[in-house]
């Protein structure tokens, strides 16, 4: 069996940290010796997670410590000696796996996690440059829509790619709607729309506060931290929703099971994604849904041989639009249970943690695939 190394930017709670160490764990059990490497500690949520290093516990680096990681990464991989390494994230890719070619190791595949224009420009320079040569053995992409967003890089770089899609551990809550509610702080009766991940601008979640404000009733939860907090809880304010807008802050994943449960609908108004490990539970929790019309929602929730979609779509940025979804879905019990009941018959059928694990064991062990 192979022994492997994954090498990812930075530790937090994001979805391409959980799906490289959901990778991990998986290809231990499979028989090979996997380790996760962070270049540096953003967040020390995953710190007690077995068969990890971290390089440097500091939540950003100064130009010479990303010298010294980057040293210190090649002196580490050559004496590790593994057979191949996988790289997650711009910087793990672009560090990874120009240090694993320095070390010596024989096969280095980059996992692309989110579309290339979304890189920063020195990243995005790299990485092309990289994967055009031969540092990057491989690109495995998370979706079809962010290998099409490779499409005008040159043929020796296009013709590395492939895709595996995200799966998911997935465990559901044992609580009930009331107990779950009731666990977080939530209104034990009443409507509640419900929204997880970083306050970051790429999840337009002040975008989805004014869509929000449209409605009469119920309550909008958004489970995750970040900078833009302060500016969201004053815009709230502004809109006259602030006692209708719940901010829970990050949660662990039990409580992101409970959080699940304890909603009547999933939001997500992101102005991009790779494939969200978000989306993927909502549908295993078979909650209806309101997300962004952009390409990796769709190939996530249009059904593939029928054509339709198993969650409401609304243009990216159309506020009336938004607004009648979110009043559409808050009035339409029907709808939400056919939505619900599709999504989760979708998500069984067309993204399993098996088939993650198979593309990626088939990737990096190239003997698997023969």
């Amino acid at each position: 069996m192979a022994k492997i190394i994954g090498i990812i930017s930075f530790m937090n709670a994001a979805g391409a940290q959980e799906a490289l160490l959901r990778l991990s764990r998986h290809m231990r059990a499979r028989g090979h010796d996997m380790e996760v490497w962070f270049l540096y500690e953003e967040d020390a949520i995953h710190a007690a997670e077995p068969h990890i290093r971290v390089f440097e516990h500091k939540t950003r680096l100064s130009p010479v410590e990303y010298v010294k990681v980057f040293a210190r990464l090649r002196r580490e991989l050559k004496a590790e000696k593994p057979d191949a390494v996988v790289g997650f994230l711009p910087l793990g890719n672009v560090f990874g796996m120009t240090a694993a070619t320095l070390a010596g190791v024989p096969w280095r595949v980059a996992s692309q996690r989110a579309p290339g224009p979304t890189f920063g420009k020195v990243m995005r320079i790299l990485d092309r440059a990289l994967g055009t040569i031969r540092v990057y053995d491989k690109i495995v992409c998370v979706s079809d829509a962010v290998r099409k967003s490779f499409d005008e890089y040159p043929t020796t770089y296009r013709d590395k790619l492939s895709v595996v899609h995200n799966g998911i551990e997935w465990r559901a809550s044992p609580l009930s709607v009331s107990e779950a509610r009731a666990v977080l702080g939530l209104p034990l009766d009443g409507f509640v729309f419900g929204a997880i991940g970083r306050m970051k601008v790429q999840k337009n979640y002040f975008f989805m506060l004014d869509a929000f404000a449209a409605t009469k009733d119920g309550i909008l939860a958004i489970a995750g931290d970040g900078k833009l907090r302060p500016e969201l809880e004053a815009h709230a304010h502004k809109l006259g929703v602030a006692k209708r807008v719940v901010f829970l802050g990050a949660l662990g994943r039990e409580e992101v099971r409970h959080f699940l449960r304890a909603m009547d609908v999933f939001v997500q108004s992101s102005l991009y994604e790779g494939q969200s490990n978000a989306v993927l539970e909502a549908m295993n929790e078979g909650l209806p849904m309101l997300l962004s019309d952009i390409p990796e929602q769709r190939e996530t929730i249009v059904n593939d041989v029928s054509g339709k979609p198993c969650g409401m779509l609304a243009p990216l940025g159309d506020l009336p639009e938004w607004q009648l979804a979110f009043r559409t879905l808050g009035a339409d019990s029907q709808l939400r249970r056919e939505l619900g009941d599709a999504g989760l018959a979708y998500v069984n059928a067309r993204f399993t943690l098996k088939a993650m694990i198979d593309g990626f064991e088939r990737a990096l062990v190239p003997s698997v695939g023969k």
